[in-house]
């Protein structure tokens, strides 16, 4: 279901309820709620997105990533996307944060749970500027998936998805996520926007692909 109406921003997910966050997830191959009106600027969700400005204030603007960017904000990250970077960010919209919320008892956001939230986020932040058609040639180049080191330390796996050609998310945990909004060029980075939510974990032996960064 669409929401309809603007929630107040910071939104806290602990108060937010299934009906106001539904929506926001496809299983369309391609994001239905996107358009390019320009080529400086893109609208996800209702909302502007623009080159020239920063990760954190595209991130700030944005209704579909208002938990994400709470998230930010309690541990701190959000702070580090106003530095010049660059930085590749692989957003969650409020749908896949608020099902772990619930996941998590309603926990997430309590002070004790402040340091697996922020390697949580931090697995969702790259150094370095990654654009689709630079993954895609570097996924080429090795003849399969890439791990992407993020701020962390914890590896991130980007492959191609055999049948759709579409790039995929993987965790350690061998779980992975479709790419919902694609590179979005920003002033300190590239922005993107994933279908669902990734976490870090103990890796095992051979089961990291090849480190990029």
């Amino acid at each position: 279901m669409k929401r309809r109406t603007r929630a107040v921003w910071p939104v806290v997910l602990a108060v937010l309820s299934p009906a106001v966050l539904g929506g926001c997830e496809s299983t369309a191959r391609q994001d239905p709620f996107f358009v390019r009106p320009s080529t400086d600027t893109l609208v996800f969700r209702d909302t502007s997105l623009f080159r020239d400005r920063p990760l954190d204030d595209s991130l700030r603007g944005s209704l579909a990533l208002a938990d994400y960017s709470t998230a930010l904000i309690q541990t701190g990250l959000m702070t580090q996307l106003q530095q010049p970077g660059p930085y590749t960010v692989f957003a969650i919209p409020n749908t896949p944060l608020e099902a772990a919320q619930t996941a998590d008892g309603g926990h997430l956001l309590d002070p004790a749970m402040r340091p697996s939230l922020r390697r949580m986020m931090a697995y969702t932040i790259v150094p370095g500027a990654f654009t689709t058609s630079e993954l895609r040639q570097m996924i080429a180049k090795r003849g399969g998936p890439i791990g992407l080191r993020t701020i962390d330390g914890d590896i991130l796996s980007v492959s191609i998805e055999p049948g759709t050609g579409e790039l995929l998310l993987g965790d350690t945990q061998g779980r992975t996520s479709r790419i919902w909004l694609s590179d979005m060029p920003q002033s300190n980075g590239v922005l993107y926007a994933t279908q669902s939510m990734l976490t870090p974990g103990v890796v095992a032996s051979g089961q990291v692909p090849a480190t990029i960064r």
